[in-house]
């Protein structure tokens, strides 16, 4: 029978890399974590960890345990938190990670309101490319994503949710800052600010330019940025051009700061997947999170339609 407090130092420690930070994370001393892995080492017959001075290392055992431990370790949560509600008491935690646009853009304010109607609940958001945040819910590493692009994965179910437009944008002191409108062979000739490959924004823009006959390497990238916000500020800096999310320009839009730019007869749209394991349980908290952001999804659509 696995022990749960095993268990618990086990994920500390793998997350952690480290003894002492993983002591801290579970409120025990480090020789107790020791003894705990120790412990569980000798249950299951293998090493799960490599120590050295600095640092511990997964195994290639504890790579083939991490999984299993992980979702004993949620069963168990989602016990406590189906009987908390039960009794009345709206607790747990929602774990969830999305790609660069909705993480830092869209999901603030809705987790803001869904922290008022759930104010006892905790909120760990983590935030990568589109790519990676797939390949966290695959390994567990939170419950559900949202992504800006449907990747190919057996093992996940992806549910389109949110839409986003992307614009072609100019600085102020750029030769197209006065123009509305500008044709498809004079935007691939600008120089190109773009985000890297991995994420939801470059896949949209090259599937949708592909489209158009445009080939990827043939566009003019003269600088990859890690995120939109970079993409943004290189822009108004007058590095180059960009097609970026318009919901990440919006003020500077506004403010004159930055010129969006119609490129004839192309329409860059997208949409916002929910994601998450196929096979996977998922939590009250997270079950209570979804129905809120369906919800919401479809506000914004009403909303949309009431303005066209």
């Amino acid at each position: 029978m696995l022990d749960i407090k095993q268990l618990q130092v086990f994920l500390a420690v793998w997350e952690h890399r480290n003894i002492s930070r993983a002591a801290q994370a579970v409120y025990l001393t480090q020789p107790t974590v020791s003894g705990h892995l120790k412990a569980l080492e000798e249950q299951l017959g293998t090493r799960l960890f490599d120590r050295t001075s600095k640092k511990v290392a997964p195994t290639q055992a504890a790579r083939v345990f991490y999984p299993y431990a992980k979702q004993i370790m949620d069963l168990n949560r989602q016990a406590l938190e189906e009987m908390k509600g039960f009794l009345g008491e709206e607790t747990g935690t929602l774990e969830i990670g999305a790609s660069n646009i909705p993480g830092q853009y869209l999901l603030p304010p809705l987790l803001g309101r869904f922290k008022k109607i759930r104010p006892k609940i905790e909120i760990k958001l983590e935030i990568s490319d589109t790519r990676k945040i797939v390949e966290s819910v695959e390994n567990s590493m939170v419950e559900i994503g949202l992504v800006g692009a449907k990747l190919k994965s057996p093992k996940v179910h992806f549910e389109e949710c949110f839409s986003d437009e992307l614009v072609f944008i100019a600085g102020p002191a750029h030769q197209l800052s006065r123009r509305q409108e500008i044709e498809l062979d004079e935007m691939v000739a600008q120089p190109l600010i773009t985000r890297e490959g991995g994420s939801g924004t470059r896949l949209t823009i090259e599937r949708a330019l592909g489209e158009k006959g445009v080939a990827a390497d043939s566009m003019n990238i003269v600088v990859e940025m890690g995120s939109t916000e970079a993409v943004r500020q290189a822009v108004k800096a007058g590095i180059g051009c960009a097609i970026i999310s318009k919901r990440a320009v919006k003020d500077d839009l506004e403010c004159g700061l930055l010129q969006s730019i119609k490129i004839k007869g192309v329409s860059i749209n997208r949409t916002f997947y929910l994601v998450w394991l196929k096979n996977r349980t998922l939590s009250p908290v997270t079950k209570s999170f979804i129905s809120f952001l369906r919800s919401s999804a479809q506000s914004q659509k009403q909303l949309a339609t009431s303005k066209n």
